[in-house]
């Protein structure tokens, strides 16, 4: 970790141990010591490392592939998983032209020539790129930059990548295609794209029976994408031209057949291997870490949503997941989230929020990271919609099996709770709540009022949702103080008292 990195950490008062090479069985013994782990591409994160890691929680790497990470197992252990999409772009898109033209112009054999005594012009003649078609497998952040620099070599440049827009590609001057066709009419293709089961091998030698003849193929994504030996096989055969590889499946490695190949040009993965990328990329996830611990907010993150939303926002769905479970007498078969679309943020952040406060009222170790997954695996299903109408009280709304709901409002800064089971109030969804179902009939709620004014409990706010005078009531109570096990007792027998729940909000 470059110096820079190391002095923020120290600055913000962390304890920091640099451990560069350390084996993979050494990192799962020293793991349980440490709340945060960074790395970069050469340190794998097992499952193992992650059940050692009784403390950690967050993982940040220094750069943008996270395949040397169990995501998996980080997110069912809520471990937030981060990198740095951006800090390494330009390193690695330069690594990915510098490759190509090696290629094109046989620049690493000359030199080798040259070295051997020989001057051979004849075998070493290049090819122009002015004019040719540039494909890229992939228009993520790398992708687009690799596509700026080959429209400025006079390139026409196409890319297939199925989460592009056409927007986004018009914007670059790029024309979107399928993989067939990318396959069929490039001169060179050039990838940028995540290893994963849908990438995992894609080019192999069904694909380079696809490509031109005269073909190179560039590779500073990821080693896996493409299948090593057959593309040996297809360099060995003449079936493509050449080929640029910087990544490779396992690495460290000095042994691949690749290595025994004609017409390729290797590097160790170098494509973020500049003075400028490291200090870039380490200082920044670094803050990110930092940031992380001490505030909770996270940035860039892979396996939980990177998104802000108001204070009040986020307290009132903690807070009514939170009423919800602690209401529910076991966990819901069918948990629907409503919210008005004026609130300002995506279902999928509140749905997480709300998870987090309703699971934690039956299990331990739950947050925005592993909530989702840790209800699907107990068979909760899942249901978030939002709603366009302005007339509703509420913003909020969660129903459970049988229609149970709660719903709240975070109008105006504050949470507050606006409804229980079709009973509405408006109460502050905070701190110490009574919820009291009653006969509504006279006198009840001055003896409540009573009994917690004997015990020294003072309220803070009251309100009374009913459906019909003389009917059935539910009483909302905040409290400034706890109420005790006894007082509820007591409450639960007083006449015309049917129910009583006690709960601490967020607690």
């Amino acid at each position: 970790m470059p110096p820079v990195a190391m002095e923020m950490l120290k600055k913000r008062n962390y304890e920091v141990d640099c451990l560069p090479g350390l084996p993979h069985e050494e990192l799962i013994q020293i793991i349980g010591n440490y709340d945060a782990l960074i790395i970069r591409s050469g340190t794998k994160v097992s499952s193992s490392v992650i059940k050692h890691g009784y403390r950690l929680k967050v993982i940040g790497r220094a750069g943008v592939g996270v395949d040397n990470v169990d995501i998996s197992a980080a997110t069912r252990a809520g471990i937030v998983v981060m990198n740095v999409p951006k800090g390494n772009t330009i390193s690695a898109c330069e690594h990915t032209w510098a490759l190509m033209l090696s290629l094109a112009r046989n620049i690493p054999k000359a030199h080798q020539a040259l070295r051997d005594g020989k001057w051979d012009k004849k075998s070493n003649k290049g090819m122009e790129i002015f004019g040719k078609t540039l494909g890229l497998y992939g228009l993520g952040k790398i992708g687009s930059e690799v596509a700026r620099r080959g429209l400025a070599f006079g390139m026409r440049v196409i890319a297939y990548d199925p989460f592009a827009s056409e927007e986004q590609a018009s914007k670059l001057k790029v024309k979107l295609v399928e993989f067939e066709d990318l396959l069929a009419n490039s001169d060179i293709i050039s990838i940028h794209s995540p290893l994963n089961e849908k990438t995992k091998n894609v080019f192999n030698s069904d694909t380079f029976s696809k490509m031109k003849k005269s073909a190179l193929l560039v590779n500073c994504a990821r080693g896996g994408i493409v299948h090593a030996e057959d593309l040996t096989l297809a360099l060995s055969e003449g079936t493509i031209r050449g080929a640029a590889v910087d990544v490779y499946m396992e690495e460290p490695v000095t042994d691949s057949p690749l290595f025994k190949a004609d017409h390729i040009v290797h590097t160790p993965h170098l494509g973020a291997s500049t003075l400028e990328a490291e200090e870039r990329v380490s200082l920044e996830i670094s803050e990110q870490v930092a940031d992380y611990l001490e505030t909770g907010k996270i940035i860039n993150a892979v396996n939980a949503v990177s998104e802000e939303i108001p204070e009040s926002l986020e307290k009132l769905a903690r807070g009514l997941g939170y009423l919800a479970g602690a209401l529910s007498e076991g966990l819901t078969k069918n948990l629907i989230i409503s919210y008005k679309e004026q609130i300002g943020c995506t279902g999928e952040v509140l749905m997480r929020i709300i998870l987090t406060g309703y699971l934690s009222t039956f299990i331990e170790g739950v947050n925005s990271v592993n909530a989702r997954i840790l209800a699907e695996d107990r068979g909760v299903k899942l249901i978030v919609q939002s709603v366009s109408s302005s007339e509703e009280r509420w913003d909020l709304k969660i129903t459970l099996d049988n229609e149970q709901t709660v719903e709240g409002s975070s109008a105006g800064g504050i949470s507050r709770l606006t409804g229980v089971n079709k009973f509405t109030f408006d109460i502050p969804l905070r701190g110490n709540l009574l919820l009291i179902r009653n006969t509504d009939r006279p006198g009840i709620i001055g003896r409540i009022g009573s009994l917690l004014g004997n015990e020294g409990i003072n309220i803070a706010s009251m309100e009374v949702g009913r459906k019909d005078e003389g009917g059935e009531a539910l009483m909302a109570i905040e409290t400034d103080e706890q109420v005790a096990p006894e007082l509820i007792a007591g409450l639960t027998k007083l006449d015309g008292v049917n129910y009583v729940k006690y709960i601490m909000v967020g607690q």
